[in-house]
């Protein structure tokens, strides 16, 4: 995915978003988006349990709703959230170089 291909998917209007990006090494990136939040998961193989974002300065306690492109409903923590912004600044990050993105901090989901 190209960055312009990103920004249409990010800008379509549309609340709920589910966005999979993936690198030539079949390294994956998922962004869950619910209007101006959202959250990452990152899988660096078929098959890999992954990283999800948490957000260290978020205290809430409430959960999220994020719709699939299946439909299906989920919810996670707000403080697995961040900003559109610090997200678009992520994606943008693992499209030029394909290593697991420095602007959130990740959770190892194996653990």
């Amino acid at each position: 995915m190209t960055k312009t291909e990103l920004e249409n998917q990010l800008n379509n209007g549309e609340q709920y978003k589910e966005i999979w990006i993936e690198n030539s090494s079949r390294q994956c990136i998922c962004a869950l988006l619910n209007g101006d939040i959202g959250l990452l998961i990152y899988l660096s193989s078929e098959g890999d349990v992954g990283f999800s974002s948490r957000n260290p300065v978020e205290i809430s306690n409430e959960n999220i709703e994020f719709y699939l492109s299946n439909g299906q409903r989920d919810e996670y923590p707000k403080k697995w959230t961040y900003s559109i912004k610090i997200l678009k600044e992520a994606l943008f990050s693992f499209i030029e170089n394909g290593q697991l993105p420095k602007q959130v901090k990740w959770h190892n989901d194996a653990e």
